[in-house]
């Protein structure tokens, strides 16, 4: 969960450049992986944060996945962060913003679902009812097959991390062929579909740490803060995050926010 949030903060700073230009700044990508502060002064939560919390007090709450992320949509979707680094008019997409407001149909294939999802794979014990949780969460407005299946990939890693698996373990499964990080970062787009999921996993597998994936991701450039999240909220699980990277983030968070942190981890630790 925290995973998450850290990458969506980290790849804040760089996304709206990536989504604004034709051209690929590669240096720009390249500079996340040695600079000093992986969560930046001007680093700001955004869709991604915002929408993994609703899914975890859905959870905490027991109340319906589509209620609440759309109660999270429609009182958030003009909470914009006044920094420099921002330069968008509203926190989510125009289609999530539609479908909150009962506009649009519930079928994206957006990588929305997959940055939200992560609570589902830390707050339930066992692989059926995470995989379930998930298609429930991820159904509501991305109800595409592939946003789903990939929805459910993602937290499939998460609870075969908390179980102990080794990223060797899992890689005939699901990273059977290894792939190129550098090339991916001189040609990659800007993709706001659940397609860049691969290059999150390719973030992962070729980590060595928690710090150094979420590194990895944001350095490949286009959705940044998205591609951050996913793969941080896989990372978590597997490497755990530093304290120092826990207490810049929830400095950064609503008071509101750190408290539904904060019981999601204490269930968490009852597992």
């Amino acid at each position: 969960m925290l995973g998450a949030i850290i990458g969506d903060l980290a790849g804040s700073v760089y996304e709206y450049d990536e989504f604004k230009s034709e051209k690929r700044n590669i240096d720009r990508r390249i500079s996340v992986l040695n600079k000093d502060n992986l969560i930046e002064k001007d680093s700001f939560y955004s869709d991604d944060t915002i929408l993994t919390i609703a899914i975890l007090e859905a959870i905490l709450d027991g109340t319906p996945y589509e209620t609440v992320l759309k109660e999270y949509g429609l009182k958030h979707y003009q909470d914009v962060p006044d920094t420099k680094a921002n330069h968008f008019k509203y926190m989510f997409s125009p289609y999530f913003i539609k479908w909150c407001k009962g506009e649009s149909d519930g079928n994206s294939m957006g990588n929305g679902a997959l940055m939200r999802v992560s609570p589902i794979g830390y707050l339930f014990d066992d692989l059926e009812t995470i995989l379930n949780e998930t298609e429930k969460a991820t159904a509501t407005s991305h109800a595409s097959a592939l946003a789903v299946a990939s929805a459910q990939t993602l937290n499939d890693l998460i609870y075969m991390g908390r179980k102990g698996y080794s990223k060797e373990e899992l890689k005939p499964k699901f990273y059977p062929i290894s792939k190129s990080i550098e090339k991916i970062r001189l040609t990659n787009r800007f993709d706001s579909s659940c397609l860049v999921f691969d290059n999150c996993l390719t973030a992962f597998f070729e980590s060595n740490s928690f710090e150094d994936a979420v590194r990895k991701a944001v350095s490949l450039g286009g959705d940044t803060d998205t591609i951050g999240a996913i793969t941080g909220s896989i990372a978590e699980a597997y490497y755990g995050v530093p304290e120092e990277l826990k207490n810049l983030a929830l400095d950064k968070l609503p008071e509101e926010f750190v408290l539904k942190l904060e019981r999601g981890y204490q269930k968490v630790k009852k597992l």
